[in-house]
């Protein structure tokens, strides 16, 4: 079945009985649900367990997408039907996630069947990317002239951090994470929950989930933590 197909499978509808009450049509798909992919899309190729394969680029031919490797280089080895996720932005910016497994494949090419879209909500939050990253705490009743602490972001997401810091935060207590994720890009200031804390040695460490931050600035933290990925897995090859 062609890419393009695998989106808008549906079941033939059975024959009515005669004189039978006419079946309410299905509700049509929602067009801002499905990803607009195009040939010369960038998209990074991961595994299931969301372990970032290798960043590619799309090419679409008669109703079928394949993988090229990125910068003319060439791809590791798949087995058939491995299963695979496709992971990209469309040009509103907005993160996507395809479901798929590896058909026909190359070192220069990758075949990818079985599409299957999830949606937005599950592009943003399925994936936390280990950071080891610095970064500063301000309590949200801070007073002026404050001192920020230092801390340490373990991991990511687009909805929540894991954080060790100094002891003085409980469940449900806010508090500003404010980090520099990558030096070249700008820093965030995020308001921050306390969903649960735990001793670790004399610091805490807390879980966090992010509180009110818009849309359009959880999807730039999106983009800056997939570039913190690949940044880390080029870092590990070289």
């Amino acid at each position: 079945m062609s890419f393009f197909k695998a989106f808008f499978k549906t079941k033939s509808p059975a024959p009515n009985p005669p004189e039978a009450t006419p079946q309410k049509p299905p509700e049509p798909v929602e067009k801002q649900d499905i990803p607009e992919l195009y040939t010369g899309m960038k998209v990074e190729v991961l595994s299931p367990h969301n372990n970032l394969l290798f960043v590619g680029v799309l090419n679409i031919h008669d109703g079928i997408l394949e993988v090229h490797p990125e910068n003319d280089g060439l791809l590791p080895l798949a087995d058939y039907q491995q299963a695979i996720k496709l992971r990209g932005f469309q040009k509103n910016s907005q993160a996507f996630t395809l479901n798929g497994s590896v058909g026909q494949s190359s070192a220069e090419f990758w075949r990818i069947e079985n599409l299957k879209f999830l949606q937005s909500k599950d592009s943003r939050a399925f994936f936390r990317q280990n950071a080891n990253v610095k970064a500063e705490i301000l309590p949200k009743t801070h007073y002026k002239g404050q001192e920020k602490m230092p801390c340490k972001i373990l991991d990511i997401s687009a909805g929540g951090a894991r954080v060790l810091g100094s002891p003085g935060f409980q469940d449900g207590d806010l508090f500003i994470l404010e980090v520099s994720l990558i030096s070249e890009e700008e820093s965030f200031s995020m308001t921050c929950q306390v969903r649960h804390a735990a001793e670790v040695g004399r610091d805490m460490e807390y879980g966090c989930q992010f509180v009110g931050l818009p849309e359009k600035e959880q999807e730039r933290l999106l983009q800056t933590i997939f570039a913190l990925q690949r940044k880390i897995l080029q870092s590990r090859r070289d």
